[in-house]
């Protein structure tokens, strides 16, 4: 075997947590709100040690250091995360992805998270500039990687209190949507152009969402996935375009993906906005029809969310900082605020916008768990003690 982890959390837990989770997104309760917090690599990574540049470096480093993140999650995050006796990883060059793949230069850091470079100077290179063979951006490595992985992940030997469990090895293009990859390419002249030169604008993200398609149907192909098995999508950086721009630009390239993509599963189409995002809800709802608002951000306060609540399940919105650098009393009384307004609704999970800061101390996050179990299930949802 080329590399063993042990890891170590109750069977029953486990249960509980995939129950917790199903009734939630059944909008049902077991016994309380669920919790699951944006733990991602770069927190992990911290964690352990472990730089960037390291987890970049090939193929089966990352398998291996995805694993471990994978133990020291599941061994020292209060959460509910893990939610079933396996594991699944899958090729990460985080949120630049899609823009490499489009043509933008990358910029790699040894100890933060890479970032990329504008490459779309005037309104004319919109329609004039030539996109990569994708096979030969990170998009074409992604497909290299998936398949080392896959080959790798059978000479692992991942235990879970002393069994083996499977290792699981998934492929898709970031959720980073069109328009979001529209932004990394021109920079903040876009939403200039928005206005100046809209069937510009159009024309791109028709070709950019064309390129998203291509490459996704491939993706789906190649690892034996069926096309309308669910999408996670996100839109941050159209957050600051109104209500109408959005309709205008996002809508329908928000519908051809989930269309292709996408289906009626509660994680069937995911929209991950962690910054401010109320105004764009009625699209979000009554145009692109969400089944999950996914790690929704603290910017948007619990009683603005009425009209998503007890429609779509919400997942969110704890201030990262808060839990980086609040007391622990200022923790749960945030996390009760939001229990108090949105749990009755049903459907919802405690988290944030998945923007955990590295650092940010266990205890904290312990916290926020201990405010779901003190609160238990609203009210409104406790059956009634009998009468005798």
């Amino acid at each position: 075997m080329l590399h063993r982890v042990d890891i170590q959390y109750p069977a029953s837990e486990i249960e509980r947590n995939r129950k917790r989770l199903e009734d939630a997104c059944q909008f049902r309760f077991l016994d309380r709100v669920p919790v699951s917090l944006g733990i991602e690599a770069r927190y992990l990574l911290h964690a352990r040690g472990i730089t960037f540049g390291e987890y970049f470096s090939d193929p089966v480093t990352q398998l291996i250091h995805q694993l471990e993140n994978i133990k020291w999650r599941v061994e020292n995050v209060p959460d509910d995360w893990l939610t079933s006796p396996s594991v699944t990883i899958s090729p990460d060059f985080q949120n630049v992805t899609n823009a490499d793949g489009c043509g933008c230069e990358i910029f790699w850091q040894e100890h933060e998270t890479p970032n990329a470079t504008p490459c779309v100077s005037t309104p004319d290179e919109l329609v004039k500039r030539q996109f990569p063979d994708w096979r030969e951006t990170l998009w074409g490595k992604k497909l290299e990687w998936y398949r080392t992985m896959k080959e790798t992940a059978e000479r692992v030997d991942v235990r879970l209190n002393g069994e083996r469990i499977p290792v699981h090895v998934t492929l898709s293009i970031n959720g980073d949507s069109p328009f979001m990859t529209a932004v990394e390419m021109a920079g903040a002249d876009f939403y200039r152009w928005l206005l100046e030169v809209p069937d510009l604008c159009h024309e791109f993200l028709r070709r950019v969402t064309d390129r998203y398609i291509e490459v996704e149907s491939e993706f789906r192909r190649a690892s034996g996935r069926p096309l309308n098995d669910g999408l996670n999508y996100s839109d941050d950086s159209a957050q600051v375009i109104s209500l109408k721009q959005y309709r205008e630009f996002c809508v329908p390239v928000g519908q051809r993906l989930y269309g292709i993509f996408g289906c009626d599963r509660p994680d069937g189409r995911l929209m991950h906005l962690c910054g401010r995002n109320v105004h764009l809800h009625p699209a979000l709802l009554e145009d692109l029809h969400i089944t999950m608002l996914h790690g929704f951000g603290s910017a948007n306060k619990p009683e603005e969310m009425n009209l998503l609540a007890g429609k779509v399940v919400l997942h969110g919105n704890i201030d990262p900082m808060a839990l980086y650098q609040g007391t622990p009393d200022e923790i749960k009384t945030e996390t009760l605020h939001l229990l108090d307004v949105l749990a009755p609704s049903g459907g919802l999970i405690l988290g944030d916008g998945f923007n955990v800061v590295p650092g940010t101390p266990l205890a904290s996050l312990a916290t926020v768990r201990k405010a779901s179990e003190r609160y238990g299930v609203p009210r409104q949802w406790r059956e009634p003690v009998p009468v005798h």
